[in-house]
């Protein structure tokens, strides 16, 4: 059936790190913390807005409010900068061990997302998608904790959208591939959905592009090219 997502809600991982003294069991439980809330506000959200649709007060919404009633309507919880709080502030390597304590953060992220929509009669799902709040993340984090303290933990501008493949380094890799396998685990973790950036050099040729996608969607089931141009 049909679904509708009713907006969706980004957490600063990077934020909640420094704030658990970079301890992980303290993170992972600051996040539970915070995702109760988070949760509950998004259903009284969605409560709302049902509710002034129901009433006429948006006369195009209120066309489809049969729709809603025999539908699922779901809200999505999406997790921003994980890379950037496991592996610079928590202090895990980028190795085997360090990737255990990314795979737990998410499972716990995941499970705690279920208990809790099961809880309010609700769809609660977990991504790491495109986001708008990176830029006011940054921003807020910087005047808090000092501009060059949180340069320190970028490995650019912006905290990390979800994950992302080097079209350069495709030919090497196989389906059992410690990177691919990573990101498959990943995006069977998480049931909101994974962006995958696939960005190609703005002077890159139409044949490699063409082979760098056809290779990609061999190995994983869904990413995002991305050519910056003039």
């Amino acid at each position: 059936e049909p679904s509708i997502k009713l907006g969706s809600l980004s957490i600063n991982l990077p934020r909640l790190a420094l704030e658990s003294s970079k301890d992980e069991t303290y993170f992972r439980a600051r996040l539970v913390l915070l995702m109760k809330p988070a949760i509950a506000a998004m259903v009284t959200r969605k409560k709302d807005v049902s509710d002034l649709i129901r009433r006429g007060v948006n006369p195009i919404l209120a066309e489809k409010t049969q729709f809603m009633q025999k539908n699922n309507t779901s809200i999505v919880l999406n997790l921003i900068g994980l890379k950037e709080a496991v592996y610079k502030i928590l202090g895990h390597k980028d190795d085997k061990e360090g990737r255990e304590i990314l795979y737990k953060v998410l499972e716990t992220a995941v499970d705690i997302g279920h208990k809790k929509g099961q809880e309010m009669d609700v769809d609660v799902s977990v991504a790491m998608v495109d986001s708008a709040e990176l830029t006011r993340f940054v921003t807020l984090d910087s005047e808090k904790y000092g501009k060059n303290s949180i340069m320190d933990i970028l490995d650019g501008d912006l905290y990390s959208q979800g994950l992302e493949l080097k079209a350069v380094e495709l030919d090497k890799l196989t389906s059992k591939s410690e990177t691919i396998s990573e990101y498959n685990k990943i995006s069977k973790t998480l049931d909101g959905g994974l962006l995958v950036k696939l960005p190609f050099d703005p002077k890159a040729k139409d044949a490699d592009i063409k082979k760098a996608i056809e290779k990609a969607s061999s190995l994983i089931s869904s990413f995002k090219p991305i050519k910056n141009l003039k």
